[in-house]
């Protein structure tokens, strides 16, 4: 009877135990190299049933206190991957890495410091982490363009929101435009699964830690160079025709 009362109140304690560790995303620390997947609709579609997809990385530095995020929207893979991968985005077809490729963005992922961009946040893990919007002061008849960035961190998700801002005068001041990204599951050490947002754009999130960031090597080889600026340039242009 002593140890069925016993079973009991520890069964008790148990299910009120709060959840697995490993299942708190408010302690996890993001320092590293990311590499982010995104298989998204677009709502201004002709034909919303087509599946697209971006890609890029996040090198990330994070203390108690601030959040340094260098973001990389130009990512490259082997000469014969960038075929199929740069015909999936012309037909819009959801590029999905196989296995060996998986294996290698774990290893390192290849990106242009062209477009890159620094952010800085400031904050806490309890109060969440915000940068300083980028962009000077504005006179008459001047827009200025500013970017803000968020972080916050919840048990069930890690919340990152880029909010860009036209201030001044004229008729497109005050517009904000808005892009999430929640990582809501995480799947095993080096992994994150989750949501991505904006306006128009809803979909799926994958989010990979690479052990080194690696940039284009242009400098000892032209051909490499005019490669690499070349898939850049067609990066560009597909994003634009979003």
């Amino acid at each position: 009877m002593r140890s069925l009362a016993l079973c009991t109140a520890l069964g008790i304690v148990l299910a009120a135990a709060p959840a697995h560790s490993e299942d708190d995303l408010s302690q996890l620390d993001l320092s590293g190299h990311w590499y982010l997947l995104v298989h998204y609709k677009d709502d201004r579609s002709e034909d919303k049933s087509i599946t697209k997809f971006k890609d890029l990385v996040w090198s990330i530095k994070q203390s108690d206190k601030k959040i340094k995020i260098t973001s990389y929207p130009y990512v490259f893979f082997s000469e014969a991957d960038e075929l199929v991968r740069r015909n999936n985005m012309m037909n819009h077809i959801a590029w999905q890495p196989d296995d060996r490729i998986w294996g290698q963005i774990r290893e390192y992922v290849s990106v242009s410091s062209r477009g890159s961009k620094v952010k800085t946040l400031r904050g806490s893990r309890a109060d969440g982490f915000e940068s300083n919007p980028s962009g000077g002061g504005f006179g008459a008849n001047t827009l200025t363009f500013s970017q803000n960035w968020t972080m916050t961190f919840a048990p069930e998700e890690i919340r990152v929101q880029i909010v860009d801002s036209l201030s001044g005068s004229g008729g497109l001041a005050g517009m904000d435009e808005s892009i999430v990204y929640r990582m809501t599951k995480r799947v095993g050490a080096d992994e994150l699964h989750g949501r991505y947002d904006d306006a128009t754009r809803h979909g799926e999130l994958w989010m990979v830690r690479s052990v080194e960031r690696r940039g284009q090597k242009v400098d000892k080889d032209r051909n490499a160079e005019k490669r690499a600026k070349r898939e850049a340039d067609f990066l560009e242009r597909m994003n634009r025709a979003e």
